[in-house]
């Protein structure tokens, strides 16, 4: 008996072994766990983080484009980097196959002294190496301030649009008039030939528009002139074409403007 006794104590004692492994897993088991990232919690988290779209912009023009009258050849490309970076849900970057300025994205499409028709003779090779997503246009001052005539000047810049389309169909152009207060480089008025090409430029909107066309005009502000500035009004031309740095910041603006604009119509970005 007292051999059996033996015998049945020991198996109880493995019983006992055996009920407390379970009980130790189960001790385990209630560990905290990580638990993974709900999928519905994600999108916004990571809308947040996303870098901004980098969008290609060509500032094409002659030398308002180029920066001259600037303090540093900055022109309207400098303010105007700073207003998108600082503002926008976008990024830029300027392209084209000059470069002037201070700032490290300084390239452009800007040719001091040309036409209009010379930059439609040159811009199939600059859209075709640049691939711009958008392009900046100021042009046809060098023709009004030569005595060209505004409706043939405007002509030349409908072509010019519409070249920059054919190349480039999905493409946003906007196009900045001359600013109406610019008198001139030769002692002239030419106040009144910018007023009529100006107008011209405005009916090419609803005409490309029309035709599904991302087509955008841009009322140029008012830049008072040296000769008539006085101590309530700074000047904002530093000649008779060109805005100084004041005035290249308010042309800045209208740009911004349009860009802006354009990208909550969701042309691009």
């Amino acid at each position: 008996m007292k051999r059996r006794s033996a015998v049945f104590a020991g198996v109880a004692g493995l019983a006992g072994l055996a009920v407390s492994v379970p009980l130790l897993t189960a001790a385990s088991d209630q560990a905290p766990a990580v638990a993974p990232p709900s999928p519905t919690a994600s999108p916004e988290a990571s809308s947040e983080t996303r870098a901004p779209r980098t969008v290609r912009v060509m500032p094409l023009g002659a030398s308002t484009t180029a920066g001259v009258g600037s303090s540093d050849f900055g022109g309207y490309r400098l303010p105007l980097g700073r207003l998108v970076a600082g503002h926008s849900a976008y990024a830029i970057d300027f392209v084209g196959s000059r470069a002037q300025g201070p700032m490290a994205d300084n390239e452009h499409e800007g040719h001091p002294g040309y036409t209009v028709g010379r930059l439609r003779a040159g811009v199939d090779r600059w859209v075709a190496a640049a691939r711009p997503d958008v392009v900046l246009l100021h042009i046809g001052l060098n023709n009004l301030n030569r005595g060209g005539d505004p409706d043939q000047a405007a002509d030349e810049a409908e072509e010019l649009v519409d070249r920059i389309f054919t190349l480039r169909p999905e493409v946003t152009v906007i196009m900045q008039g001359l600013v109406p207060s610019t008198p001139g480089s030769k002692d002239q008025d030419i106040s009144e030939p910018i007023a009529a090409y100006n107008r011209r430029l405005k009916r090419i909107e609803a005409r490309e528009q029309e035709q599904g066309r991302h087509f955008k005009f841009v009322k140029a502000p008012w830049l008072t002139p040296a000769d008539r500035a006085d101590a309530s009004m700074p000047a904002e031309l530093a000649d008779g074409l060109h805005p100084n740095d004041s005035g290249y910041a308010k042309v800045a603006d209208a740009f911004y403007e349009a860009l802006e604009q354009a990208h909550a119509a969701r042309w691009f970005g």
